[in-house]
């Protein structure tokens, strides 16, 4: 069973116990040397090196050990790394930075098996029953993680099920996807929401038998309007959320983090953690079209420093098209294989898009004309079909090279899709970890076998030289390159079973994709993604070589060190 690593014991230990002093004291004009290990490059070689030099924040050399020596001069300091492997530091191809730490540090983790270990809604209702007891009455409980499917109930929590223990507090659940919440009756309360109240479009208000709200509401049209009604995090809690997010993802070698569907809270955050000096990993932010005025950079170029000290850098703007597979909402172009809710359309239930098509394609054409990179979220095939569509007509358009639009997950691309892809230059960010925390479900219930098998299917988008990233989105699974790493090459579920082994590829593509081929996607493989002279010195080392264990061990590689511009930020080298 993976571990649920975001928050519990990361964040509860101080910066200063895990970081080896010896190797935060060195001068920033200082040399080091790190020799006595495998080198991973992943240059366009994939050279495996004897030793690298770091000068200041970057690499100074790369390649035989007796080179870089002669380049590194006689003053150098010598790190020895008594055979563990050194790779670049590895790059979040899609996650939610911010929020994911602020809620691991400040509400109740309802996380099932295999990420936590919450069984049944008697669980969940003991959780909150704990935390109204502690909470005076009238403020707001939240939590999240919880999963329906995953659940020996096989249902969500209702309002009529909160409300037996937390009568007297507003409480909002956030369902393991994001996509959904479920709220007890006086957060709908607040909504004022009634029979009477009409879906909003792009979102569902679901119902109990005689048509009253009974509390499960999807996507965020329809969950917005409770939303508006939870106080803002005090200033403590985004900063004890910014800590513990910076703790999770150094301890899993993560150098580069993403803000996916950044909001104004959160970007204000970022900065104000930036100002004391609280950031340990750096931050690229795709602000939210919805969630923020992004007009507010002076820039719409995607890796360009929104910091002097490149902590924190702008990448593409953010969008919805679908919801989630495991909810219903993700859009599929044919039915969903098992329905076992009351979904409108019954048996032959499809899910739905956020918006009107025309209207999105239109908003997409905008904001590639301002020059934007754009990163849509796509899970099913119909969705992944109007995303395409919008990219290929904003290039008919107005035709720019090389404007490396994104589709984040892309789960259901077909084999049409990937040819279209290749076409109009775009980047897939694969959530290929769905094979282990939701295969088994795909396989049974949403799915089917025939195309779940193929969610994710990175060997042919590389057949056909497609570069792609593949990432957690924490917080809707744990921050962990490595599990992204050991999926894309065994594609094991949860219960031990081979999911769609076609699709399986080499340990080192699957390093790419969480190292140079995610700084491609972010627009920053000039200074990240590969250890070459004049990049940054952002690196891990590795207790085991990964090309060296059995394949079905990589998941298992501790992170010994990792280091962000020459600095050490987690582990020790000792």
């Amino acid at each position: 069973m993976i571990r649920r690593t975001f928050l519990k014991g990361a964040a509860a230990v101080s910066f200063s116990l895990m970081v080896s002093p010896a190797l935060t004291a060195f001068a920033k004009d200082s040399v080091r040397v790190y020799v006595g290990g495998p080198i991973f490059t992943m240059n366009k070689n994939n050279d495996i090196a004897e030793a690298l030099a770091v000068k200041g924040e970057t690499i100074l050399a790369v390649g035989k050990k007796a080179e870089v020596m002669a380049a590194a001069g006689s003053g150098a300091t010598v790190v020895d790394l008594k055979g563990k492997a050194l790779i670049p530091g590895m790059i979040d191809g899609h996650s939610h930075f911010v929020s994911a730490g602020l809620m691991a540090a400040t509400q109740l983790d309802l996380s099932s098996p295999p990420v936590g270990g919450v069984k049944n809604i008697a669980e969940i209702k003991g959780l909150i029953r704990a935390k109204a007891a502690e909470t005076p009455k009238g403020e707001w409980i939240l939590g999240f993680g919880y999963d329906d499917t995953g659940l020996e109930d096989k249902r969500h929590p209702l309002a009529s099920d909160i409300d037996e223990v937390a009568p007297a507090h507003p409480v909002l659940l956030r369902h393991v996807s994001g996509h959904l919440s479920a709220c007890n009756g006086l957060a709908l309360a607040k909504a004022n929401y009634t029979k009477d109240t009409p879906d909003p479009v792009g979102g569902v208000i679901r119902r109990d038998e005689h048509g009253n709200p009974n509390g499960v509401l999807e996507e965020p049209p329809a969950r917005e309007p409770v939303f508006r009604h939870i106080p803002a995090p005090t200033e403590a809690d985004w900063m004890e959320g910014i800590k513990a997010a910076c703790a999770a993802y150094t301890a899993k070698g993560v150098t580069t983090a993403q803000d996916g569907f950044t909001a104004t809270g959160d970007w204000g955050a970022l900065k104000r953690a930036h100002e004391l000096g609280l950031l340990r990993n750096r931050v690229q932010i795709l602000p939210g079209v919805s969630r923020m005025d992004i007009n507010t950079f002076n820039t719409h170029v995607s890796g360009t420093q929104l910091t002097a000290d490149g902590k924190i850098s702008l990448g593409a703007a953010k969008l919805l098209a679908d919801g989630s597979l495991q909810c219903y909402t993700g859009y599929l172009s044919n039915p969903y294989h098992k329905v076992i809710y009351d979904l409108p359309d019954g048996p032959m239930w499809r899910g739905y898009i956020q918006e009107n098509p025309e209207g999105f394609i239109d908003r997409i054409v905008a904001l590639h004309q301002q020059g934007w990179q754009i990163a849509i979220h796509g899970n099913g095939d119909e969705a992944i079909q109007l995303i395409l569509d919008a990219y290929e007509e904003a290039q008919k358009r107005y035709p720019r090279a090389d404007a490396r639009h994104i589709i984040i997950h892309c789960q259901t691309v077909r084999e049409d899709q990937l040819d279209r892809i290749k076409r109009l230059g775009v980047v897939p960010s694969f959530f290929v970890v769905h094979t282990y925390f939701w295969g088994d479900r795909h396989r049974d219930i949403f799915l089917g076998p025939d195309r779940a098998k193929r969610i994710s299917p990175l060997r042919s988008a590389l057949k056909r030289g497609i570069l792609f990233s593949n990432h957690n989105d924490t917080f809707v699974t744990p921050i962990d390159p490595l599990l992204s790493v050991w999926s894309a090459v065994n594609r094991i579920t949860s219960s031990g079973q081979v999911l769609g082994e076609e699709y399986t590829i080499s340990v080192m593509d699957a390093l790419r994709s969480v190292t140079s081929w995610a700084a491609y996607q972010a627009c920053e493989e000039t200074s990240k993604g590969s250890l070459e002279p004049g990049k940054l010195a952002d690196m891990v080392v590795l207790g085991d070589n990964p090309l060296a264990v059995d394949k079905k061990a990589i998941r298992d590689i501790p992170v010994l060190a990792t280091i962000v511009g020459n600095e050490l930020v987690y582990g020790s080298l000792e």
